[in-house]
């Protein structure tokens, strides 16, 4: 697996990022993958091909990660083992220190978990970390979960879609995010990535760890 890895980022090559995307064989993570690649970038994929919407889609995507010659390893995040595997083969420009076992948290909760652990990596880690919060994604290889799949079968079987409101019965506008923009977006939050301002854990004058 390890010649196949260092293939696929091309770490020989002093251009472009190396960059390792996780839920790569996923609606967004493929499309992000193939941008990435289609413009110089380096690409190594994680998916661990999980049974939350039908495994067959992710894997039909395949043709697009080949086609672009981005190598995907089948394997979990929160596998510690693999991913030291993979930091050993390929040089990342960070590599994130994954010692704790990842426990089940509620969905709501990890907006806010998310923003405290970012926040506590970079002052600790001088990592340089920006997250990006998407909204109801569609477009080609989407996910047969969304509601515009399920509108669609509605009208094609002549069924009525149902109407949600609000707590005070007010009409509810809800928009959609196509692909290609959000694609556009993660790759400018990584162009526009600058140093971390992260202290290393190092105390500053007047202030505290």
């Amino acid at each position: 697996m390890g010649v196949t890895v260092k293939s696929s980022v091309n770490i020989g090559l002093k251009t472009g990022y190396s960059v390792l995307v996780t839920v790569a064989a996923g609606f967004v993570g493929i499309h992000i993958s193939a941008a990435l690649r289609c413009r110089g970038d380096y690409v190594l994929g994680l998916y661990n091909f999980n049974s939350y919407y039908d495994p067959a889609l992710k894997r039909a995507r395949q043709h697009v990660w080949k086609k672009s010659g981005i190598f995907i390893v089948e394997g979990d995040i929160k596998d510690t083992g693999l991913l030291n595997k993979l930091f050993e083969a390929v040089h990342f420009t960070h590599k994130y220190p994954f010692r704790k076992k990842i426990e089940r948290i509620l969905y709501a909760a990890t907006k806010k978990v998310g923003e405290e652990i970012a926040h506590t990596y970079n002052h600790i880690y001088v990592l340089s970390l920006t997250g990006l919060r998407f909204f109801t994604v569609y477009g080609q290889w989407g996910r047969p979960d969304m509601a515009y799949f399920f509108f669609a079968k509605d009208i094609l079987k002549r069924k009525p879609i149902p109407i949600f409101e609000s707590s005070n019965h007010g009409t509810v506008a809800h928009d959609f995010t196509f692909i290609d923009d959000v694609v556009k977006g993660c790759l400018g939050a990584l162009d526009a990535t600058e140093k971390s301002i992260g202290s290393g854990g190092k105390k500053k004058r007047g202030g505290s760890v």
